[in-house]
């Protein structure tokens, strides 16, 4: 009775070990799989970003912008304006006026630069203003007063400057002439708005405000929504083309750089590190794309040179669908525009016409009465 027995319990444990060594065999296998598919999968995603090279070795950089031509990138560095060349040799420091600089913009030839600074007046409290200055930091000249502007960004011809300003209460998008005079405001919501950019052809707008993308026409009353998420959108810029919008969004919790089309249609996430990717702007030839990171640690200027033609946009679903609206008649754009920049006027006018039309109506009704 004792041996039958063992000879049962053996074969028990031998059928034990037996499917144990096949579990492992299982897990090795399927560990195997798996990190042959996240290979593919990396390796099938890599060749968007040819390189990724770092050009600054400082704290708190920002905002960098290209030069027309792509030689020089001017930045915002520990409050002060900054310009290198676009390897990053030749760092130089152009403006610091011991106070808050930052987000400079070159103007359309490379001759100027556009930047926001901290201003103040006697009896005031400080604001931000924009200013100009030459491409050595030499003839400053402020462009705008009282209340915070900022985001400068140079229309493709050189003639206007669009840029956010609290002018009317909270942050709306603006253009004014190249030398600071004629300014419009272009929107106004409840919410701030922000970091607007030209597209190539100078007919549009692209701006962020309450963690989405938006377009507007420099002539039209109502903007396209293109995001449509719970994520903060912001700091978009468009691609040499026209037809993508590079920008940052922190959908996976930190900033990383996505790309848009300009439709809203589609999109790409380029950069998946675990830190803040922050202001991109694609060089002129659309083939780097400038952006702030602290990958490193520190925020510092980096640029990733993308791969001509491998940039495949992924379709978005429950694209938000709007359409822009544009005014044609000049009159109602002087009307729009008159109403925007002298608002106590033009409610008064508003006023005293409704008036006057209630005193006809009244004694139109009493005349056929009497």
């Amino acid at each position: 009775m004792m041996w039958p027995l063992f000879t049962i319990q053996s074969r028990d444990l031998i059928s034990r070990k037996i499917t144990g060594k096949k579990c492992r065999n299982i897990f090795l296998l399927t560990f195997l799989v798996s990190f042959i598919i996240l290979f593919i999968s990396y390796a099938s995603a890599a060749p968007v970003i040819e390189s990724d090279v770092k050009l600054t070795n400082t704290t708190n950089a920002n905002h960098p912008s290209w030069s027309p031509d792509g030689s020089k990138i001017v930045y915002a560095a520990n409050q002060a304006i900054w310009i290198m060349n676009s390897d990053g040799s030749g760092q130089k420091k152009l403006y610091d006026g011991m106070a808050w600089e930052g987000e400079p913009v070159f103007n359309e030839d490379g001759s100027k630069i556009y930047f926001a600074a901290e201003s103040k007046k006697a009896f005031s409290a400080r604001y931000i203003s924009i200013h100009a200055m030459n491409i050595d930091g030499s003839d400053g000249v402020k462009l705008t007063e009282t209340a915070d502007s900022r985001n400068p960004a140079l229309s493709p011809d050189g003639n206007l400057v669009v840029y956010s300003s609290r002018v009317s209460g909270n942050y709306d998008i603006w253009i004014m002439s190249s030398g600071g005079t004629d300014k419009e405001r272009l929107t106004d919501a409840q919410g701030d708005e922000n970091s607007p950019a030209w597209s190539p052809d100078g007919n549009t707008i692209v701006y962020s405000a309450m963690g989405d993308i938006f377009t507007i026409g420099i002539n039209a009353l109502r903007p396209v929504q293109l995001t449509s998420d719970t994520y903060n959108n912001i700091e978009p810029s468009y691609s040499p083309d026209g037809n993508s919008i590079v920008y940052a969004s922190n959908v996976g919790g930190d900033y990383d750089i996505w790309i848009l089309s300009a439709d809203g249609s589609s999109h790409i996430k380029l950069t998946s590190d675990l830190t803040d990717e922050r202001a991109p702007e694609w060089s002129h030839d659309g083939t780097k794309i400038a952006y702030a990171s602290n990958k490193d640690g520190e925020f510092n200027i980096w640029v990733m040179t993308v791969e001509n033609g491998s940039v495949e946009l992924e379709e978005i679903e429950d694209t938000p669908v709007a359409s822009e609206k544009v005014i044609n008649n000049e009159y109602v754009i002087k009307l729009r525009d008159y109403a925007a920049n002298k608002p106590r006027e033009f409610i008064g006018i508003v006023l005293l016409g409704s008036f006057l039309f209630v005193v006809l109506i009244v004694g139109t009704f009493l005349r056929k009465i009497s």
